[in-house]
Formats: structure tokens, sequence, C-alpha cells
């Protein structure tokens, strides 16, 4: 686990000793913690273990607010190398009471970096500093959002151009791509709604004005990247359906051709069996051109008749 305060415009590192926040280190950041580790950091602020040590795999972003803190919890989001829309994801978690604020993320999701080269931006002044981690914390967690529903937004656009039928590896990735949409878009709805709770004020931390439209505009964009993953998952849906509709059809075409074709041939089947027949005293006068002709002219009546019906035709 890793420790930082941030001192005089930058992240020194720290103990945790050092954890009672002062209003000359605002923000403490902790890099890949420990459960052990989560458990020593709550007993030191005085928390009950749950608050940092709860069962994070399982949860959506969401905020809760306890007596002195409010805590922060969403999704950081990555690419995973595999092919396709498969992601992974890491806790994210920002505490507040107001006056510091403490991250806890892992290493490889860069929070902490974004945070720091940002804290002092100009255009983020008239905020306080907690304010200012909520929302470079925020911001940097959803534009890992708005990364992966481009990346959905543009597979869905190849399949749009791509041709029926399609193979059976393609149909095999199409639908992989569909669940990882499809946990996406139920990441991205809890990380709005997640957003429009803090631009609402809807937890403890008193947000000025200026610092809820500030949070008003993650919010915004949050919508965005919901509705854009939702309108993509549905086209993806609508995209598969027209393609096992369109095997349906030709799977019927091929059905309706093979029962043309055994009709067909069964009118003079039939028609050779009977005549064939090892009969004493057989009665049939007609002679052998006579049945030939009469079957082929049957067995083309009945062909023209399913040509016309389109089933001996593309149609």
């Amino acid at each position: 686990m890793k420790i930082s305060l941030w001192r005089q415009g930058h992240l020194v590192n720290a103990s945790i000793a050092d954890l009672k926040v002062s209003l000359d280190a605002a923000w403490v950041s902790i890099v890949d913690p420990t459960v052990e580790d989560l458990e020593s950091v709550a007993e030191s602020l005085g928390l009950p273990r749950h608050i940092l040590v709860g069962k994070l795999r399982s949860n959506y972003p969401h905020a809760d607010s306890y007596r002195q803190y409010t805590k922060i919890f969403a999704w950081d989001l990555w690419p995973s190398p595999a092919k396709g829309l498969a992601f992974n994801r890491n806790p994210a978690i920002v505490l507040t009471n107001g006056v510091s604020a403490i991250t806890v993320t892992p290493s490889k999701s860069g929070l902490d970096d974004r945070i720091a080269q940002h804290l002092n931006d100009e255009d983020l002044n008239p905020l306080s500093v907690p304010t200012r981690v909520i929302y470079l914390g925020m911001l940097h967690l959803l534009e890992a959002h708005e990364a992966l529903s481009e990346r959905l937004e543009g597979e869905t656009e190849t399949l749009e151009e791509a041709q029926p039928p399609w193979s059976r590896s393609f149909y095999a990735e199409t639908f992989a791509m569909r669940r990882e949409g499809s946990r996406l878009l139920r990441l991205a709805r809890h990380f709005r709604m997640l957003a429009e709770g803090l631009a609402k004020g809807n937890t403890r931390i008193p947000f000025t004005e200026e610092e809820a439209r500030t949070l008003d505009t993650v919010y915004d964009r949050s919508v965005a990247v919901e509705e854009t993953t939702e309108t993509s998952l549905e086209t993806m849906r609508d995209l598969i359906s027209l393609h096992l509709d369109t095997l349906s059809h030709d799977m019927n075409r091929v059905m309706r051709l093979l029962a043309s074709i055994t009709a067909i041939v069964a009118i003079p089947t039939i028609i050779t069996s009977l005549l064939g027949s090892n009969l004493v005293d057989v009665p049939w006068p007609w002679q052998l051109w006579q049945v030939g002709a009469f079957t082929t002219v049957i067995a083309l009546l009945l062909a023209a008749y399913f040509y016309r019906r389109g089933w001996l035709r593309g149609g």
C-alpha cells in the first residue's frame, strides 16, 4: 500500500499515522491497499470496517452518507486485451467529510495522477479541495465509460456493414459483445444515478451552487453515455434478430425446394410402381410411351405450379 498526502501542490509519501487529515493536506491518496490495509485505515480513521471493506465486488456505483463521512464508490473500467468489447474493472473509492478527501484506487487506474495533475487548475479555484477531488475522480471514471461506449458504437457499425449470412465464429463474437454491452449498460446506468445524486445534493456533502453546477456537467455526460450504450445495444440486438430471421427464411426456402422436388418425383414413381406390379392378366391397355408421356405431363404441370408459387426459384 502506498499512502500520499497533498502538500504544497505535490503528493508526498506518508504513513497510516498521517491519515488524520488537516487543512494543509486536504487530499490523501491510498494506492493498491490489501484488505488488511483497508482495515488498518478504517481503524485509524475511527470508521466501521464495512465502510471500506464491504462487498466491493458485488456493488454498483453509489454514494453512502454516514455521520462523519460520505463514501463514493464507483468502478474504474479499462478495455481487456481480449478481442471485442471485454473490459476489466477495479473499485475506486472517495471518502470525504467535506473538509478533506481520501481516494482509494489501484495503481493501474491512474486516477490519483489525473487528480494531482489538475487539482490546482485555475478554473477549479472556486471549488473546495474535496469537491475538486470528487469532480476530477468522477471525470476520470466517466471518460473510461465514454471510451467503452464509443467502442461499442463502432462495433455496432461494423455489424451493420456485415452482409448475411454471418459465419459461426462471427455469431459467437457478436453474442459475447452483446453480453459485455449489457454489462456496460448496467454500470453506466448506476454511474449516471450516482452523478445525478451528487449534482442534486442527495448526500451530506455541503456543495455550493457553483460546485453543484460543476458536478452537473458530469451528470449530463453520463446521461449521454447511458443513452449511447443503450441505443447501440438495441441496434445490436435488432441486427442479431435480423440475421437469425434471414437464416430461418433461407432454411424455409431450402425446405420448400426439397418438398417441391419430392412431390414432382413422387408422381412418376407412384405411377410406374403401380404399372410395374407383378399381376396376372394386367388390365392396363396403355403402351410404354403413353405412360411416359402422361407422367411427364403431370410432373411438368406440378413443377409449373411450384414455380409459380416461388418454391423452385429465389422468391
